[in-house]
């Protein structure tokens, strides 16, 4: 049995050939740092096999570069596989590998990334992870461990055995994967001038380290203040990158490598390019411009962008000029964009990979108008990889139809974990659960996108989870990807067991995925930045307490786990990573709940009003003292990412945000009696006439519980008390004494009371003098003829998820099977389900995959249906997003969810503003129930859409205002 130990009395000969490549010796740097920290094991080098008896060695080597590789495939069976592969490499434990070497581990790629790749997996094995540094990552330690083919089956004391199997790796799913650091100010910009004098080549070999521990290969660097080309100091930086074989490009605004920022700094009247960002009016000047950076760019990995924009990230010809002007202005630029790469880069210009880049309004650029000719077909973007972009929210926009996908060049994918811009933006915590990056990226690689994957991860830090999930799927889609339902979920747990798997129980790396889940979960359901007072209302369906339940669930795992993990390593990256995030999340929606709460209460005259405002105003300043104390942690290590504005936005920018009015009461000497149901803004008071307070909660099926609450209106403490009782009512209290509020929990006895008959039971709370009547209306329905699975209405409102289907019928795509397939944990209502394959699309009900759902119903009537689904885009340029949808025997018709002039991603749109703010699409239909048991039928119709809810109400019935809608309603079960 081959095997490897390592220990702090062991040493380790590495083997590499004399003239191995500077990249490939600096990361083999990085990886013996971990094998020393994590086993004190300490490696020293050996040029050549043969110079000696060696007892064990690591072998690295490039297949088909030097004599090593060549000695290696003639002892090694099935290195030769290497050849041709790309980014791949070979890990064998073996025994006399090559002359004088006893045993050896032999990492060889097939080129410079496979083998970079190859280390750093040793590295992985042994217990580091990419988050060493952007994470705080703890690395383990072990007196002794053991690399073996076989874990024997006597071990020995402390010993650490770790299997290692030989393999030859696969090639990566997408073949360019990496991010884009942007929207870096105030964090990141503060960040790296505060360690690293700015966005040196010092800092970038941190993150080039990241992105290759993370099997990545592509970035674009900084760009709001930063010049990639200048500020290493100079070329130091794409030198650099060029050293470890990462592919760097500019942003989809930044043509030819040329930063934005470089623009400022060379244009002028005394230089050759002028200072108009036009090209109608500087025309020779752009030109030379771009050309002296594909001349400067010679010799190097470079992906350069081709095509123009307008200055900062706008249109090139302002807002007003129309698609043919773009178009042939953009044509003229790409050919002589090309012309230059050719004239310069000679050979090379066929190697270097280019862009063109679909984004925001160059989307109708590249599809034309209704009579005018797109860039679709233009023959200078043949070769060059097309980077379509979602709505800048993680939603996708028109993909590539079943005949583009082979195009030379093939397609990428710009996706964002974060966005300055339109409506709102979101730049401050993770958003963005993984099972959403999921569902979008999959459908994304399933439509053909398969060149590239870049994603905008803002400043970095705080997007660790999200990030390495992108970076996972990129690499390994097979294993994670398409047809793998609840991978994303088995991700959060390998995610947290490789960080903290050596330092914490069982219990507590299952709390550390629950509280990374919920985190992402809260933020995602509206973003931090786009929150307010006026969005989660506090009672209606009980939707602030519902919050505050799942806010004070969060903290309180939050801390015990922080308070729990007993090693500081663990503690470290527990905060830098999971803990600061979910209490700053956490806190900031209490600070928008409570001030919902406190403008509810001043209106009913409730004095626990001044309460909730003295709760937010310590909201506001745990804010501050979590970022105090994030900018401190380890001595100031992350300082400066801790800036990010969050509070309150009121524009797309953080300009005019602004905290939560407070209002203060000023109450009335003596106490007053208030009393309102815990889910209602009507409230009740002593008075001359006394007006009842009715409750028919207990009508509708599945009620057993209502909650009252008795509230002080005044100062001083209020005496109240029950004074009849029922014996079919059971009360939580029956007095009570308050100086702002007590609640009342109110149970019914349902099963004695007789069949469908209304009863209404009538009590008085009292203060003093102060009366006030309660009456509470009860039936006992008779359900034994619903259908088993059926739904009931709740005061005319019936309310299901969507995977609360009765049955499905699978449907025919392409010769193949397509079915409903339900999303665990997903979107806005937890649950969802979409059609499979999703590239599947029907017209009308032939075919399409449908879902039935059961509805009993009193009465015959007239009703409105709600379908809410994802905020999806037409994945058709201009195309539309349809479910069918059909009534017992009734015709199928189309259930447009979004309307004729939806634009994904056009922030003049209003409707999409909305979807993305709110997380959904909400269509509104008629339909017709019939007395007893209804059928609704939803069949499959565009791809792209994840349906989540569904609400049907009768047609005289509004809904109460509310962010989150109500509750599941009664299912016989």
């Amino acid at each position: 049995m081959a095997y490897l130990e390592l220990d702090g009395q062991k040493e380790i000969f590495v083997i590499m050939d004399p003239d191995t490549d500077s990249g490939i010796r600096k990361i083999w740097g990085k990886a013996e740092e971990d094998i020393r920290r994590i086993t004190g094991a300490m490696c020293r080098p050996a040029c050549q096999e043969g110079t000696g008896n060696i007892e064990q060695a690591v072998i690295v080597a490039v297949w088909g570069k030097g004599s090593l590789s060549k000695r290696l495939g003639e002892r090694i069976g099935g290195l030769d596989r290497l050849q041709g592969r790309r980014e791949a490499y070979g890990f064998y434990l073996a025994d006399h590998p090559v002359e004088g070497v006893e045993r050896g581990l032999i990492i060889c790629g097939s080129d410079k990334l496979g083998i970079i790749y190859g280390i750093f997996h040793l590295s992985e094995l042994l217990g580091a992870t990419p988050w060493t540094f952007w994470g705080d990552a703890p690395l383990p330690f072990h007196q002794h461990s053991v690399l073996c083919t076989e874990i024997p089956k006597k071990r020995e004391g402390q010993t650490c055995y770790i299997e290692c199997n030989s393999f030859i790796s696969k090639e990566p799913s997408v073949k360019y994967r990496g991010f884009f650091i942007n929207d870096e100010w105030p964090c990141f910009g503060n960040w790296t001038f505060s360690h690293y004098q700015g966005f040196t080549a010092e800092m970038y070999d941190k993150v080039f380290e990241y992105l290759l521990r993370m099997k990545g290969n592509y970035i674009w660097p900084a760009m709001w203040t930063s010049s990639f080309m200048l500020d290493g100091p100079g070329m130091a930086s794409m030198e650099l990158a060029d050293e470890y074989g990462i592919y760097v490009g500019m942003s989809h605004h930044e043509p030819c490598m040329r930063s934005s920022e470089e623009w400022d700094i060379c244009k002028g009247e005394d230089t050759p390019y002028g200072t108009q960002w036009s090209y109608v009016n500087n025309k020779e000047g752009l030109l030379r411009y771009w050309e002296d950076g594909i001349i400067r760019s010679k010799g190097h990995q470079v992906f350069p962008t081709l095509g123009m924009r307008g200055e900062r990230d706008s249109k090139m010809l302002g807002e007003d000029s129309d698609i043919e002007e773009n178009v042939r202005l953009l044509k003229e630029i790409i050919k002589k964009q090309r012309q230059m790469i050719r004239k310069h880069l000679g050979r090379d210009a066929d190697k270097t990979p280019l862009l063109f880049a679909v984004y925001k309004e160059v989307e109708d650029y590249y599809f034309g108008g209704s009579y005018q000719e797109g860039l679709n077909g233009f023959e200078e973007l043949d070769g060059v990889t097309l980077l379509l972009c979602e709505d800048n929210f993680g939603n996708m926009r028109a993909l590539p139809e079943k005949e583009e996908r082979a195009r030379s060049g093939g397609f990428g994918m710009y996706y964002h974990l974060d966005y300055h811009g339109a409506p709102v933006s979101y730049e401050w915590q993770n958003s963005t659960p993984v099972c959403r990056i999921w569902e979008q990226m999959t459908q994304a690689y399933e439509y053909g996108i398969r060149d590239l994957w870049i994603v905008n991860v803002g400043d970095l830090k705080f997007q660790e989870y999200p990030l390495g999930y992108f970076m996972e799927l990129a690499y390994d889609y097979e294993n994670w990807g398409a047809g793998c339902y609840d991978r994303s979920r088995e991700y959060t747990a390998v995610w947290v067991q490789k960080i903290f798997g050596s330092y914490a129980k069982k219990e507590q790396v299952s709390q550390i995925a629950w509280v990374l889940k919920e985190t992402a979960g809260i933020n995602s359901l509206r973003r931090p930045e786009a929150c307010s007072s006026g969005v989660y209302h506090p009672v209606h369906y009980h939707e602030g307490r519902r919050m505050l339940k799942r806010l004070n669930r969060l903290e309180e795992v939050n801390e015990e786990v922080w308070r729990s993990l007993e090693a500081e390593e663990a503690r470290e990256a527990y905060y830098s990573m999971i803990y600061y995030p979910a209490a700053a999340s956490a806190n900031l929606l209490k600070m928008h709940l409570y001030a919902g709460f406190n403008h509810l209460y001043a209106s009913q005259g409730k004095a626990m009003a001044n309460v909730y405002g003295e709760w937010m105003d310590t909201c506001i300043l745990r804010d501050e003292e979590l970022a105090r104390e994030f900018s401190a942690f380890k001595g100031g290590r992350w300082k400066g990412m801790e800036m990010a504005p969050h509070i309150g936005f009121t524009n797309w920018n953080s300009e005019d945000w602004r905290y939560p009015v407070r209002h203060v009461l000023r109450l009335p000497g003596t106490p007053r009696l208030v009393v309102s149901a815990a889910d209602s803004e009507k409230y009740y008071t002593n008075q001359y006439f006394p007006v009842p307070f009715i409750m028919e909660d207990f009508l509708y099926p599945g009620c057993r519980e209502i909650t009252l609450q008795v509230a002080n209106g005044g100062q001083g403490r209020l005496a109240w008390r029950i004074e009849e009782r029922c014996e079919y009512l059971s009360f939580s209290a029956c007095e009570g004494s308050t100086d702002m509020e007590d609640e009342i929990r109110i149970r019914i006895s349902l099963g004695r009371l007789p069949k469908e008959e209304q009863k209404e039971f009538c009590f008085h709370i009292r203060h003093g003098e102060e009366s006030l009547p309660v009456v509470i209306r009860a039936k006992r329905r008779d359900i034994t003829s619903v259908p088993r699975g059926a739904f009931m209405d709740r005061d005319g409102v019936y309310v299901l998820d969507a995977a609360d289907y009765l049955e499905q019928a699978p449907g025919i795509f392409e010769g193949h099977r397509a079915v409903f397939e339900k999303l665990e944990g997903y979107g806005k209502y937890g649950t969802g389900v979409k059609v499979f394959p999703e590239t599947a699309s029907f017209e009308g009900e032939e075919n399409a995959p449908c879902l039935v759902y059961g509805m009993w119903a009193d009465a015959a009537g007239s009703c409105r249906l709600e379908l809410h689904t994802s905020p999806a885009n037409p994945l058709r340029y201009a195309g539309s997003l349809r479910l069918g949808v059909s009534v017992n025997e009734e015709e199928v018709r189309q259930a447009y969810l979004v309307g004729g002039d939806y634009r994904g991603g056009d922030h003049t749109c209003a409707e999409w503003a909305k979807a993305v703010l709110d997380q959904e699409h909400v269509c509104r239909m008629g339909i017709t129930l019939k007395q007893g048991m209804n059928y609704l039928r939803i069949y499959g119709q565009d791809a792209g859409v994840v349906l989540e809810r569904l609400v049907i109400c009768r047609e005289e019935k509004e809904l109460l205002s509310s962010y989150l809608g109500p509750d599941k309603t009664y299912c016989r079960i």
